[in-house]
């Protein structure tokens, strides 16, 4: 009932996202048996974005010049594909399929199946050029064929073959149905990846669907190896093959011009060849020839084109083993000046390869089984200022993927120093026999004008040394976030843009943090982080969540996983500031008297929180919002004081995932178009797909952790550093006293027993705790929800810690400790261990030194 609640409220107060034609959910698998049918088109997606299957095109072009940027596109160098973006919309591509970069080869199979597939065959690695791709075959003519199995002289066959497409014009008439050969390797990567395949997808739907008041027929051209891979269905077969796709007079004409930066990137006359890219090559001079290549296929297209057509350029695939986005240009009926985006990407100007096969079927009038269509934002801007633009967010993503790792490997270390110095300075064998010097000037610099003995100086200035560092390394996630806020992709150097964007939004929070009046307390500034976080990410996720997109912990368009959104990081960034926030708010309200809203204020906050991550409109995210309303639940449960067991631990999975299941319900009931994730994730559980989609998560989670090992030990490391260096365990009175663990965690001298004797703040540790784990186990990033959540978590903790009212009872207990631990084991509270540097951590907190919320024993106050 609370997910249908939900739903209904993400549905009706949230924007919806653009409506395609609404169309009778099928997958892609099914679309064989699929009739397409006319279609009336819907004039507007809803926000105002004109949709472009309202200029009904009857006849549409498409030219694929794999390799093609944005950036390559220039009035002066490249007139050709300048004008038709003056006059057109224009968009960056996506060209993600299923590796890292994408074959021309893959990009055409992909264009034409509307689905993410990878084309073969598979050869052997070459060590000189890694980014060799397999050889796009060139089909064969029923004629060819039938001469080869005739048993025709060889010289003559040879002589055949060298004639190329002017034999091939000769003998049939400048069109013939021809077949890929051995298509069985082309297809052969797709086998096991759990992607739904339906090769030769828009011909088969074009060729099926009769055109209505158009001069052209119902069939499909193509010209050259690319737009045959786009075209051929299961077997390889193409029905419409020529050297001269325009003249055909189709509906729909695919021309394959090659790809920029290939070795053998023009295909005249046509050989087995492979799209490798050399070593040294004028990309300026082969932009250049493709333009020109290109004017003349414009040319030609005005003098036997009766119809006014529609005509589409792009760059289908990577020309280098470098992924990059690739230009997008529709002109002609459909396309008015501005820019392109679809219902996928919801992001302006950005498509993805898959949306081109159903938006070409929109245009076309034809309805698509996935109800994509192009929406155009028309725009009075001049063409260089919406290129420019443009070219700027591919440059924002180029620098982001090339940054990734680097920033990422940063952060790694960082946490790896923070974990190393908590293990040293809260050591006490480190602070007495390895370093009395260093730890002692610590102490020194860190606690003048304080009173009180030299041993509780130095815990002090330790902890405070501690906490410092852990605020300042809590800013660093969210300064990535806010970097989104600054133009640095339009700096000279792009590089030192974006550092100096991220340090600039670090030092924002931190300043913000230490804003009076609560930058004066440990508890204020952390409150204030986590608030920070929390209202930045919200806002952002309801506005658009241009934050996320570009981010160094968000999504890149490059990789393309997701578009829109809450990304896995920034969730479990959101999680554990919005869990750590609610125990300090409800520790604050309970001191404070107001029994109640101990209990209102984080169920509307949290639930609010659930909403904006569950909002198909909003945050879009499936597994971070079971994580969050479990994380939740847990958090009322304990402030409640409800006892938890096994049982209602499954409960409250159980009813999580309910409510999840109810908002994916009302989603799916939205055109198959307008979906989200949740929408999607529905249909392939109708579908029957749902498991290969749990499989493909599953390898992604085990291919993170094989691929960036740096990461997936952060979250083994917080555990420890926890459960050790700050003496968590200490909290359970199973492991106090006389035991082999206390004696253990007495070499250090964390302070969480005495932090945790709150108990509100302790059951927001357990509510992001619980988070997180869930996170680990739902999302298809697994082990970098936890890693990324414990960047923020242990400096939160680090940073409560360095509160001085944790100090004062350290130094007055230290010298009778082994008095007090008799005397406790005699009463049966025994308690092993210093909540300060050598001060015990149960029952000797004076009242001066306990936590907002808890009286002297950790018991809440009434």
């Amino acid at each position: 009932m609370l997910g249908i609640v939900v739903g209904l409220l993400a549905l009706f107060v949230s924007p919806t996202a653009a409506p395609a034609a609404a169309s009778t959910p099928s997958t892609p698998g099914s679309a064989q048996s699929s009739q397409p049918t006319e279609q009336s088109p819907q004039p507007t997606d809803g926000t105002g974005a004109k949709v472009a299957g309202e200029g009904t095109s009857k006849r549409t072009v498409v030219i694929g010049i794999p390799g093609l940027t944005i950036g390559d596109i220039d009035p002066e160098r490249t007139p050709n594909l300048f004008a038709l973006a003056s006059r057109g919309a224009v968009a960056n591509l996506n060209v993600r399929t299923i590796g890292s970069a994408t074959c021309p080869a893959s990009g055409w199979l992909s264009f034409g199946s509307g689905a993410r597939a990878e084309a073969g065959p598979q050869h052997e690695p070459d060590v000189d050029n890694p980014a060799r791709c397999p050889a796009l075959m060139a089909p064969t003519t029923d004629a060819q064929a039938a001469d080869s199995a005739s048993g025709a002289e060889a010289d003559d066959a040879a002589a055949s073959a060298s004639a190329g497409d002017e034999d091939l014009a000769e003998a049939t008439g400048r069109e013939a149905s021809a077949r890929i050969p051995d298509f069985a390797s082309v297809k052969e990567p797709n086998e096991g990846t759990g992607y739904t395949v339906d090769y030769g997808m828009l011909a088969r739907f074009v060729r099926d669907a009769a055109p209505a008041g158009s001069d052209a027929s119902a069939c499909v051209a193509a010209e050259g190896p690319g737009a045959a891979y786009a075209a051929a269905d299961a077997d390889g077969v193409v029905e419409t093959y020529t050297d001269d796709a325009i003249a055909a007079g189709c509906r729909l004409s695919l021309i394959d011009l090659g790809a920029i930066g290939s070795r053998s990137w023009l295909y005249d006359p046509i050989p087995n060849y492979s799209y490798t890219v050399p070593v040294d090559y004028d990309r300026q001079t082969a932009v250049a020839e493709a333009d020109r290549r290109l004017g003349a296929k414009l040319d030609a297209l005005s003098e036997t084109a009766g119809d006014d057509p529609t005509v589409i350029v792009a760059g289908l695939g990577d020309s280098s083993g470098s992924p990059r986005l690739r230009a997008f240009i529709g002109a002609g009926p459909g396309f008015a000046p501005g820019t392109v985006s679809s219902a996928s990407t919801r992001s302006p100007g950005l498509l993805q390869l898959t949306d081109l096969a159903p938006g070409i079927l929109g245009l076309l009038g034809i309805e698509s089984p996935s109800g994509i269509a192009f929406d155009v934002d028309e725009s009075a801007a001049s063409a260089e200022d919406r290129l420019l633009d443009l070219e700027t967010e591919a440059t924002k993503a180029e620098t982001v993927y090339e940054q990734l790792s680097t920033f990422s490997l940063t952060l790694d270390i960082a946490f790896y120093v923070l974990f190393v110095l908590c293990g040293l300075l809260l050591s006490a064998v480190f602070a007495d026999r390895w370093a009395p010097r260093l730890t002692r000037l610590v102490s020194q610099r860190l606690s003048r004008g304080r009173s009180g003995s030299g041993r509780a100086d130095l815990g002090m200035g330790v902890h405070r040394l501690l906490g410092w560092i852990g605020l300042v390394l809590a800013t660093v996630p969210m300064g990535a976030f806010l970097a989104g806020l600054l133009p640095w992709a339009r700096f000279p150097l792009p590089e030192l843009g974006l550092t100096v964007s991220v340090l600039l939004g670090a030092a924002a929070m931190l300043v913000i943090a230490l804003l009076p009046p609560w930058g004066r307390t440990w508890r204020g500034r952390v409150a204030a982080l986590c608030l920070v976080t929390v209202v930045v990410i919200a806002v952002d996720l309801a506005t658009g969540s241009r934050l996320q997109a570009n981010s160094l912990l968000g999504y890149n368009p490059i990789v393309g996983g997701r578009f829109y959104g809450l990304g896995n990081q920034g969730a479990a960034i959101f999680i554990v500031s919005l869990f750590i926030l609610l125990g300090l708010v409800i520790s604050r309200l309970r001191a404070s008297g107001h029994r109640r809203a101990v209990v209102l204020v984080p169920a509307a906050v949290g639930l609010l929180a659930v909403f904006v991550s569950g909002n198909p409109s909003w945050g879009a995210k499936f597994g971070g919002t079971i994580a969050t309303l479990a994380g939740l639940l847990v958090l009322l449960s304990l402030v409640s004081r409800i006892r938890l067991s096994i049982v209602r631990l499954g409960l409250i999975g159980i009813a999580s995932l309910a409510v999840l299941i109810g908002i994916a319900f009302l989603d799916w009931l939205r055109p198959s178009g307008s979906r989200s994730h949740f929408g999607n994730f529905f249909d392939q559980l109708v579908t029957g797909e749902a498991l290969q989609v749990v499989g493909r998560k599953l390898s992604a989670n085990l291919h993170i952790i094989q691929i960036n090992p740096a990461l997936a030990i952060v979250t083994p490391l917080a555990i420890i550093a926890i459960l050790v260096f700050l003496r968590y365990l200490l909290h359970f009175p199973r492991f106090r006293g006389r035991t082999r663990t206390a004696r253990v965690l007495g070499h250090w001298r964390g302070r969480l027993p005495a932090l945790f004797a709150d108990e509100d703040l302790h059951s927001g540790f357990l509510a992001a705790v619980t988070g997180l784990t869930v996170g680990l186990i739902l999302t298809d990033s697994g082990i970098a929800v936890p890693s990324t959540g414990a960047m923020v978590l242990l400096p939160y903790l680090l940073s409560l810690c360095a509160d001085p009212r944790l100090e004062e009872t350290g130094a007055e207990d230290r010298d009778d400790r082994n008095d007090t631990a008799r005397d406790d084991t005699a009463r049966g509270d025994t308690v092993s261990g210093d909540c300060g540097p050598g001060g015990s951590a149960g029952s000797t907190l004076d009242a001066a030194s306990v936590t907002h919320g808890t009286d002297t024993n950790g018991r809440p106050r009434r």
